[in-house]
């Protein structure tokens, strides 16, 4: 079976013991989609030029989530800004995800009704999902360690955990403050992770939300 992609990795970290997916479900989606941005840029399928996305290679890659986003970028022929992107992959990106997990037999779903209401979804890990779940942690924690040389693909994925607020969440055993400073420096280099914190600031802070961002991304510089 193929390798995960970065998206389908943050989908399975994204996944609480009690089936649900963690946090709301538009901040979800915005990682989700970065997700789909940082393996494309990974695989030297798109770049970051003068502030834009521009594509590099329109050879497809054995991920049809990342394809279906590589032609998307290709076909608008417009220059777009990484968030522009990140907000307009996020249709449908989680249903698309869950699915595609589930084809592959990294979850299966699961119903339990709460009180009077419908059936949740909700979801749990399959004996492959676990597998898949403990590397993805291990290379997290590795990382964070900073004791090795990160291959860009790792580095991408600490970078979009950092920028969804995870990071010590998701490396409980060593001391949050070290692991989120290796994380936030990884992020800085990962555009789609930088582009995906700004967005997620700006959701946090309302209607002040683009000044607050500018404001978090002085202090961080």
């Amino acid at each position: 079976m193929a390798a995960l992609s970065l998206t389908e990795e943050l989908a399975l970290l994204a996944l609480c013991e009690d089936g649900a997916f963690r946090g709301p479900s538009e901040y979800l989606e915005l990682g989700l989609a970065a997700g789909l941005l940082a393996d494309l840029s990974v695989a030297e399928k798109l770049d970051h030029v003068q502030g834009n996305v521009v594509v590099r290679s329109v050879e497809p890659t054995s991920s049809p989530l990342n394809d279906a986003a590589l032609r998307e970028v290709e076909q608008d022929r417009k220059p777009r800004a990484p968030r522009h992107w990140i907000v307009r992959l996020t249709k449908d990106i989680q249903t698309r995800v869950i699915a595609k997990l589930t084809r592959d037999e990294q979850l299966t779903r699961a119903s339990r009704k709460r009180f009077s209401l419908p059936p949740a979804n909700r979801y749990k890990m399959t004996t492959l999902g676990e597998s898949s779940l403990a590397e993805a942690r291990q290379s997290l924690r590795l990382a964070a360690l900073g004791t090795e040389d990160i291959d860009r693909r790792t580095a991408s994925l600490c970078a979009l955990v950092n920028a969804l607020g995870w990071s010590s969440g998701l490396v409980p055993d060593l001391p949050a403050q070290d692991v989120d400073r290796q994380f936030t420096a990884m992020r800085r280099s990962c555009w789609p992770a930088s582009a995906l914190s700004e967005l997620m600031s700006e959701k946090r802070a309302g209607p002040w939300g683009p000044t607050v961002a500018k404001m978090v991304t002085n202090l961080n510089d």
